[in-house]
C-alpha cells in the first residue's frame, strides 16, 4: 500500500510533546530565556493524517491530552514511567515504544523531571535507531534538545521544527503504517497516564469527561491503522488494542443543551455529549494498563 500523504497540524508527537503539561509550578519562577536561533510563530493544533482519497484522520497529540492535566493541577505521580533501556526484537514493539517514550518524556519533562526526560531522549534514540529510522535524529537537533532540556519555553519552540521534520523523512521513506503504530503508542501511554494519574473515578472531576472525550480520537487512530492493515504487524496492534478500543467505542452518548445569554439575546446550543461510567473507566484502566504492560516490558 502506498503511505498515505501526511499532512503537519500541530507542533508534534515527538519532541513537541517535551513540555506539553505542567507541574504545579511557581509564581515567584524567572522567566528562562528563549532560545533565539527558534522561530515564536508557532501555533497549537492538531496533528493528522490526509489519505491520498482526500480522508483526513486528524489525531490530536498528546500535548492536548497533558494539556488537560496541566489545567486540572494533577501533581506528578512517581512510578508511572521506567527509564530502563529495553531491547525490542520486532519493528512493531519498536514503534509502539517509540510512541510510548514520547509521551513518558512529555510527563517527566513537564514536571521539570530533566534527568529522566534526558534518560528517555537517549532511549527513544536507540529505539529509532533500532526501528531503522535513525536518521531523523541529525545532530543539529539532538544537540538542539539536549542543550535546551531545562528550559521548557525553549523546548516547546524547538518541537515544530524538529517534528516537521521526522514527518517528512517518515513520509518520504513511505514509513505510514511506522507512523500508525507510533501514534497508537503515543495514545495508549498517554491514556494510560491519565487513567493512573486520575486515580479514583469521581463523577465531578472534570477529567473524567475530558477522558471520555478521547472516543473520538480512539476512532481516528484506527481508521488511520485500518489503511494498513493488510500489514500483518498493523493488524496485531489493531487485535491487541482491541480491549481498549472497545470501551471507547462501547461509550453511550446522550444530547445536551445549552443556554448562552448575551446582551439580552438568549441562544441554545445542542450537542452530544459521552458518558463514561465508573466501570467503563475502571474497565479502560485495566485494559490500557495491561496492554501498555505487555509491548514495554515483552519479557
Amino acid at each position: 500500500m502506498k503511505t498515505p500523504y501526511i499532512k503537519l497540524l500541530t507542533t508534534g508527537l515527538v519532541i513537541g510533546m517535551l513540555t506539553s503539561c505542567g507541574g504545579d509550578g511557581s509564581d515567584n519562577k524567572v522567566e528562562p530565556q528563549i532560545d533565539s536561533t527558534l522561530t515564536d510563530n508557532q501555533e497549537s493544533e492538531m496533528w493528522g493524517f490526509d489519505s491520498m482519497g482526500g480522508n483526513s484522520y486528524q489525531v490530536p497529540s498528546p500535548n492536548e491530552l497533558f494539556g488537560i492535566i496541566k489545567e486540572s493541577k494533577l501533581p506528578y505521580k512517581d512510578g508511572l514511567i521506567s527509564t530502563e533501556s529495553v531491547n525490542y526484537t520486532s519493528s512493531k514493539t519498536q514503534a509502539l515504544n517509540f510512541g510510548r517514550l514520547t509521551a513518558d518524556i512529555a510527563y517527566t519533562a513537564s514536571f521539570e523531571k530533566f534527568q529522566e526526560s534526558i534518560a528517555n531522549f537517549d532511549n527513544l534514540r536507540k529505539v529509532g535507531d533500532d526501528l531503522g529510522i535513525s536518521y531523523v535524529f541529525d545532530e543539529f537537533m539532538v544537540n538542539r534538545v539536549k542543550s535546551n532540556m531545562d528550559n521548557a519555553d525553549s523546548l516547546e519552540v524547538i518541537s515544530t521544527s524538529s517534528y516537521q521534520n521526522i514527518i517528512a523523512q517518515l513520509e518520504e521513506a513511505e514509513k505510514g503504517s511506522t507512523l500508525a503504530i507510533i501514534a497508537s503508542g503515543g495514545f495508549v501511554e498517554s491514556i494510560y497516564l491519565l487513567t493512573n494519574m486520575i486515580g479514583e473515578y469521581d463523577t465531578k472531576n472534570v477529567l473524567v469527561q475530558r477522558l471520555a472525550d478521547q472516543k473520538i480520537v480512539m476512532e481516528n487512530v484506527l481508521d488511520y491503522l485500518n489503511l494498513f492493515r493488510d500489514e500483518e504487524r498493523v493488524l496485531e496492534v489493531l487485535t491487541e488494542m482491541q480491549g481498549v478500543s472497545d470501551v471507547f467505542l462501547n461509550l453511550d452518548e446522550e444530547s445536551i443543551s445549552e443556554s448562552l445569554t448575551t446582551t439580552g439575546t438568549k441562544t441554545v446550543l445542542g450537542g452530544n455529549q459521552i458518558i463514561m461510567t465508573k466501570d467503563e473507566f475502571n474497565d479502560l484502566k485495566a485494559a490500557t494498563t495491561a496492554y501498555r504492560n505487555s509491548f514495554s516490558n515483552p519479557q
